[in-house]
């Protein structure tokens, strides 16, 4: 099975019995033996709310470990993946897309508390057993409704994601990521890394972009973050190797030009440096 994106329409057959409607998925309960082990995307956003235990996961090249009670706010933009070998917790979500949201009007306070959070791929935090009383009283109201017959339950679903919403922008800005993420230059670079690591992977093309000498881009990227600038873009670079090499359509060939490596082998020899097998074996991996 091909496992580039996953979508509200697969896990929708997953937990049919949900009845859950087509923009949007509640999930009473966590279990990540639906989540592929590989990194993935996905095409639309989640809230989950830990009550107990402890979850580790990464949206791009952040690790995060959290025990409850907790609040996840994962987005579309970020590549993720789910450490399966830690214990199972006690979880609650709602999965939506865009256009769930966008169907009716946004208010821009809502609008803003969003961008705050979404731009940087998630946001996890852990909170006090008032916070948790919050959305634990929200998420029982969908549950509530999610399944029901009523010809409004959409409305009243909306509402209740709009103030989470609300609620995660308010504790946003409450209790803003660590200042290792939010370094101005670092979080330029991020962008840039992302938008055009299929066009260069050097620090030094990075460097001209943004206007600094590429030492001191280094040394800036790796005193906040610990990761010298180079490998957060080879490590950019493999991540997007590796959903590539999910879907069985594309070539290695293929692939690399993708990826603009000159030669299948250039390619071949880069990925091998960095995950320690080459692209055809870790394919044969995945689906064996």
């Amino acid at each position: 099975m091909d496992i580039k994106w996953m979508t509200l329409l697969s896990l929708q057959k997953i937990f049919a019995e949900l009845g859950s409607d087509e923009h949007y998925i509640h999930m009473p309960v966590h279990n990540l033996e639906y989540y592929p082990r590989e990194p993935y995307r996905s095409n639309y956003y989640g809230i989950g709310l830990i009550k107990e235990g402890e979850i580790e996961f990464f949206t791009d090249l952040t690790k995060h470990h959290i025990s409850g009670p907790a609040i996840i706010f994962t987005g579309t933009s970020s590549i993720k993946r789910w450490n399966t070998t830690i214990s199972p917790c006690e979880m609650e979500s709602i999965l939506f897309s865009e256009e769930f949201l966008q169907e009716k009007l946004i208010e821009s306070n809502i609008v803003r508390a969003f961008s705050l959070f979404s731009n940087n791929g998630g946001y996890v935090l852990q909170i006090n057993d008032d916070d948790y009383g919050v959305f634990k009283r929200l998420f029982d109201v969908v549950a509530s409704r999610s399944s029901s017959a009523s010809l409004y339950h959409k409305e009243v679903v909306r509402g209740i994601i709009y103030s989470m919403i609300n609620e995660i922008g308010h504790l946003y800005m409450k209790y803003p990521p660590k200042e290792e993420n939010t370094n101005l230059l670092v979080t330029k670079f991020k962008e840039a890394v992302f938008k055009y690591y299929k066009k260069s992977r050097t620090v030094s093309y990075y460097a001209e972009l943004l206007n600094v000498h590429p030492k001191h881009l280094s040394q800036t990227v790796s005193s906040v973050t610990g990761m010298p600038a180079s490998e957060w873009i080879h490590h950019i670079v493999i991540l997007e190797a590796k959903i590539l090499l999910q879907n069985k359509q594309l070539t290695i060939s293929e692939i690399a030009y993708i990826l603009n490596f000159p030669e299948q082998s250039t390619f071949g020899k880069y990925f091998k440096k960095y995950v320690g097998i080459s692209p055809v074996s870790y394919r044969k991996n995945l689906f064996q």
